[in-house]
This record gives C-alpha cells, structure tokens and sequence, in this order.
C-alpha cells in the first residue's frame, strides 16, 4: 500500500470512529420541573446523575422552574422546545390551561390538548393543615388567614386557590397568601396565620408515600395540629360542574404525620409530560429508563422511593389515549399494559 493509500485509510478510520463516537452520544432531553430543593427537581437531578447506568440512548437533564403551572405555559408557547424539552406537570394544571381557569389562564392554551403524557410521578394528595381545633373543615375558613405556597406551583397554591375560588369561600377569608411551600408553614407557626397547606407525593393506593419538607418543620415545633377535611362531594361538586379531574383523596387513618382517623382531601397524579411531536424514540427510551430505574433511584432520593413500575405506568391502564405512543411502547414491552 503507497502512502497515499495508508493516508486515506487512517483518515477513513478516523473518519469512522468520530461518526461511531457520535452515534454513541445519548440523547440530551432537558427536563422542567420545579424549584430547587423540592421534591420532583431533587428527583430529577438524581436521575440525571445516574441515568448513564441505565441507558446509553438518553441523558435527562433537570431544569430549575418556578413550578408545574408555569412548565404548562413555558412549553406551550414555545415550539422550538417540543422536540427535546420534557416537562413536570399534572392532571388539573393541564386541564386549567385548556380550559381557561383564571386567574392562572386568561386565555385557554389549547395547544395544550396535544400534549401527551411519558409516565406518572406520584399519586398527590393536597392538604390544609393547622393548629386551630376549632377549624375541623372548610366551612370553619371564613374570617381566617390562609397561607399557601406559590401560585406557579399547581399542587403548593394553584389547586387551593381554584377550589376556594369556586366554593366561594376566598372572598370570606381575613386574608391569602401565596408565601411559598416552606414559608406557608412557617407563617402559621409564628401566628401570622391560621391555615397552611401541604403536599404529599404516594405511591399507588398509599403503598409509599412522601411528605414534602415543610411536614418536618412543622413536627419539630412541637406543637398539636391536625388535617382541615375536605367533603367529598365538595370535590365531585367541583368535577361534576367544570369538568376537572381532581381525584377525591380519603386518607386511611394513620398514613401521614400527626394524622389519627381517616380524613378526606383533594390531589390528582402529577406527570411527566411531552409535546405530541416529541419524537416517539425519545419517549420510549425515557420511559424504558425511567422502568428500570426507578426503584433503585429510590436509595438516592425520597421521591424516587415511590417511583415503581406500576405507579409510572397507570396511566397508560386508565387513560391510554393519553399516553404517548413512544411511551407505550416501552409499558407494553415491559408487560406492564396489555396489548
């Protein structure tokens, strides 16, 4: 072989194993999720770090957010994002923003209606909390100070802010305010109001669940406080005349903190959530991730602890034209939903 020959023949193995290194690159799939420090974010950036373990085909990567309501609106306006960008979202705030629920919506965003759903992060459940023993449910609000966390956060503020509005009880109250999930606690343990609110991630039917950080501030206070019930057909109320799906949460006696006998409550599952032309290699790749290591992620963050298969994937059993069809293919793989 002349030199020339030997030239080209290094320069087309170089050639290959740049387009080989290339090719071996994992997808890098941005994620929004919520503000650092909760729940979802610490969640996500645990996956980030070991999510080369698992897969060689994606790289997740979690992004800071003022929340889930404000991921619904940033991703529905922006189109150069649908095909790489991932969002922390739920049921209701999807509902909100095609629906046009003010204060959060001024204009219905009906692109969200082409949103498509990768896998569920937790079972929700929201609650009010206080120290009043006078205050047993919401028609005790009236007159009283609520605090609740921020309003670009659909499980922290959002969702207590629409039911108020709607059963009429927000103009009765002394005051509302939108502090944040941490500072709402706080403000109720130095008087400056009476009702907080918090936020509990689960596992299916309550098998494992997650009490948000502001729960241990408020057990460490020392101090006798108890959960506000919230009627059940307060919430079918609400569903059956807007059409929103909140779930009707009831709380077995003794599941959460400071909790004696069984109470009801509101949530919805919160989601991880693409844009319909996310490309369907994508979702099936980050679903297949997620599946496998979900459970072991577990070690490494709270959260993750509920993220087992069967919790991922049960929208894909109940709501399945919700789902996207790259996602789908990875439950169905995994036997997780019946062809």
């Amino acid at each position: 072989m002349n030199r020339i020959s030997v030239c080209s023949a290094i320069a087309a193995a170089f050639s290959f194993m740049t387009v080989a290194t290339a090719q071996a690159d994992p997808a890098k799939v941005d994620i929004l999720v919520s503000p650092a420090g909760s729940g979802p974010y610490l969640a996500w950036a645990t996956m980030q770090n070991y999510a080369p373990d698992y897969s060689k085909a994606i790289q997740p990567i979690a992004v800071e957010t003022p929340g889930f309501t404000y991921n619904v609106r940033f991703l529905a306006s922006s189109p150069e994002l649908w095909k790489n960008t991932l969002i922390g979202s739920g049921e209701v705030v999807e509902w909100a923003a095609a629906n046009r629920v003010k204060p959060f919506f001024p204009e219905p965003l009906k692109v969200v209606e082409d949103f498509r759903v990768i896998g569920v992060m937790s079972q929700s459940t929201n609650v009010f909390v206080t120290l009043d023993d006078k205050i047993k449910t919401i028609d005790d609000m009236a007159g009283k100070r609520v605090a609740v966390g921020l309003l670009t956060q659909n499980e922290w503020g959002m969702h207590q802010r629409m039911l108020l509005d709607a059963w009429g009880i927000t103009p009765k109250l002394r005051s509302f305010d939108a502090l944040g999930p941490g500072q709402n606690i706080d403000a109720m343990l130095d008087g400056r109001s009476d009702i907080g609110t918090l936020v509990v991630h689960s596992s299916l039917n309550f098998g494992s669940n997650l009490e948000a950080a502001p729960f241990k501030t408020l057990e460490s206070a020392g101090r006798p406080w108890h959960y506000i019930n919230i009627p059940a057909e307060k919430i079918e109320e609400y569903n059956s005349s807007k059409g929103a799906p909140f779930a009707i949460r009831k709380v077995p006696a003794k599941t959460l903190s400071g909790q004696t006998g069984e109470f009801t409550s509101f949530g919805n599952y919160t989601l991880l959530t693409a844009h319909k032309s996310f490309p369907d290699d994508l979702a099936y790749e980050m679903a297949k991730l997620w599946i496998s290591s979900g459970p072991s992620l577990g070690k490494y963050s709270a959260i993750a602890k509920i993220w087992d298969p069967e919790t991922i994937s049960i929208m894909a059993r109940t709501s399945p034209e919700r789902i996207h069809p790259g996602a789908m293919r990875a439950y169905v793989e995994a036997g997780l939903v019946k062809k």
